[in-house]
């Protein structure tokens, strides 16, 4: 069990330390007994009325002044670390903490962690929880207003973290043995993040439902004061933790999470999936919403302007766990961009149900609309979407072919062998030829396989009148497919009587060998 006076000692010591650029010595012996406590559990810090308050346990003492002063200083109500942190992340905190204060307080704290990478440590600002203390206990002159930089974030040299971080969690001594989960206690209201590090350790807690009921208040109150990062930590924690226990034990953390989402709360989760920074929470918030999430992402899907906004939409649809039918409904959007996204959204996840709703886009005005449903078909690739492929693979734009042939590859297109070598012998532009050949060595199975060593020999009856380039284009895709007959056929070409398909083969052979 972690001791409160022990750990706010400690850590007081350490960040005082931090402050002094020449004690690295005794920085890194603190920072390596500071990881060994928190390898115990879970600690939240907070300061009120003077004192810290470890695990709402209060300490007091002048042992603990230069913590209070640090915490008062960026305007700072509570620090949630995790059991066991990334010795990276409690080093930048540290390193923050002991730094000099920037515009904005604990929110400037936060923000800096985020820049840093810190994920796992969570700062909470309140500032008439601590505007009292400022006066007291600040050992800055009043608005000073430094910005805090990484470069000079404290006085600890930046060249010195990473060696810091390395040796502390290198030399940091074993955990003493893990004591049996307890039953959460709730003696008195507690700030969200010290509750959602509770619910994350003991999930299937007896008293769940009451720390969902508090949560659930603590989302209300954050959506109040416009300060939605916080509400999203908190739909994000619980949707976390309802993914950790057994489906039988999920209902009461599904109905906690329903009466917290609202349309606008889908639509500000949606926008923030844009953020870098923001969006694994705002994803892993979504996945809570289930159909109504996917829902959000695809509307903002049709408005999204720019191809790094719709990509940013693309990865978090593809984490979402259902929604397919919402997907496919969209196919037959009146507005051809949104087809268009949606076919490319499709295909990247491979959905095979949506073929005959790809099918029927294939005589789409809009050449940009047939050019991604052929590639999504292309991606797809099963016996399903064979005969909607012939058809893509006809079109009578060119691009539209040499794009949806570039889509084919894999061995779950080997139903496509036939089809493609057919096309082949009717094809007349060479793009699109090679194209096709180059998706025979992408499938790379025993039928693509034949199929190319034919297209590479010299003619034959199965075909006639081989130009040269169709033969080096095999030879190209044989060295693709890699597999032991494509070699041996690479070998025997490589003396082979036509100069191209012969530098070609030895060209590929050598490739192999670097």
């Amino acid at each position: 069990m972690l001791v409160a006076e022990t750990f706010a000692t400690q850590l007081a010591r350490t960040v005082e330390l931090f402050r002094d650029p020449a004690a690295r010595d005794q920085q890194k012996a603190q920072f390596r007994a500071l990881l060994a406590l928190l390898r115990l559990e879970t600690a939240t810090v907070g300061v009120a009325e003077g004192c810290v308050l470890v695990n709402g346990t209060p300490v007091h003492g002048g042992a603990i002044a230069p913590l209070v002063r640090a915490l008062a200083r960026h305007g700072v109500s509570e620090i949630a670390i995790p059991q066991e942190p990334s010795p990276a992340e409690l080093f930048e905190l540290l390193r923050a903490l002991a730094g000099e204060v920037g515009p904005g307080g604990g929110s400037a704290l936060a923000a800096r962690l985020r820049g840093a990478g810190v994920t796992r440590i969570a700062v909470s600002h309140e500032p008439s929880a601590v505007s009292g203390q400022a006066s007291a206990h600040s050992d800055q002159p009043s608005g000073a207003g430094v910005v805090l930089r990484p470069s000079d974030a404290g006085p600890v040299p930046p060249e010195v973290a990473a060696v810091l971080a390395e040796e502390a969690a290198r030399e940091t001594p074993p955990a003493p043995p893990a004591h049996p989960p307890q039953v959460v206690a709730l003696p008195r209201p507690r700030p969200p993040l010290s509750m959602l590090l509770e619910l994350e350790r003991h999930p299937t807690a007896p008293n769940v439902g009451e720390m969902l009921v508090a949560l659930g208040r603590h989302f209300a109150a954050a959506i109040k004061d416009d300060d939605f990062q916080q509400a999203m930590r908190i739909l994000a924690g619980i949707v976390r933790c309802e993914q950790r226990v057994p489906a039988e034990q999920r209902r009461q953390f599904s109905l906690a999470l329903k009466r917290l989402y609202s349309k606008p709360v889908l639509e500000q989760l949606a926008r923030r999936v844009t953020v870098p920074a923001d969006q694994a929470e705002a994803v892993l918030a979504l996945q809570g919403a289930g159909a109504d999430g996917v829902e959000a992402l695809l509307e903002l899907l049709v408005a999204a302007p720019t191809i790094p906004e719709r990509e940013s939409v693309f990865r978090a649809l593809t984490a979402m766990k259902e929604g397919a039918d919402q997907l496919i409904r969209r196919l037959g959007h009146y507005q051809w961009y949104v087809v268009r996204n949606v076919a490319e959204l499709v295909g990247g996840l491979g959905l095979e149900e949506a073929v005959p709703a790809l099918a029927k886009r294939l005589d789409h005005e809009d050449e940009r609309v047939r050019k991604a449903v052929g590639y999504a078909l292309a991606q797809i690739g099963t016996r399903a979407a064979a005969e909607p492929l012939r058809v893509a693979l006809r079109d009578r734009s060119r691009d539209v072919r040499v794009y949806t042939a570039a889509g084919i590859g894999g061995r779950k297109s080997n139903a496509l062998v036939l089809m493609l070598v057919s096309l082949l012998e009717d094809e007349q532009d060479k793009d699109v030829q090679r194209e096709l050949v180059a998706a025979l060595g992408r499938i790379g199975t025993p039928d693509a396989i034949q199929a190319l060593i034919k297209l590479s020999h010299p003619p034959t009856r199965f075909f006639k009148r081989t130009p040269p380039w169709v033969r080096v284009a095999a030879v190209e895709a044989l060295a693709v497919a890699g597999t032991p007959a494509a070699i041996g056929t690479l070998q025997g070409l490589s003396g082979d009587f036509d100069k191209s398909v012969r530098q070609a083969a030895q060209t590929a052979l050598a490739a192999r060998k670097r």
